[in-house]
């Protein structure tokens, strides 16, 4: 499960986004807030925290 995951210099872990996120949230009224929802409940399902999005990878920490 955790195979896609990469570590960064910094003890983060760079996890790739989905790519239907972007398209489950179009033409919400407020489409960055949700995506970051849907990350973030993302994340959290494997175990991890965001930190932040970049892109279309999250950094996350454990």
């Amino acid at each position: 499960m955790n195979s896609h995951l990469i570590s960064n210099e910094k003890g983060a872990f760079i996890v790739p986004i989905p790519h239907c996120y972007v398209w489950l949230t179009e033409g919400y009224h407020d489409c960055p807030k949700l995506f970051k929802e849907y990350v973030e409940g993302y994340v959290q399902s494997i175990g991890y925290q965001l930190i932040e999005i970049k892109g279309m990878d999250a950094i996350c920490k454990k």
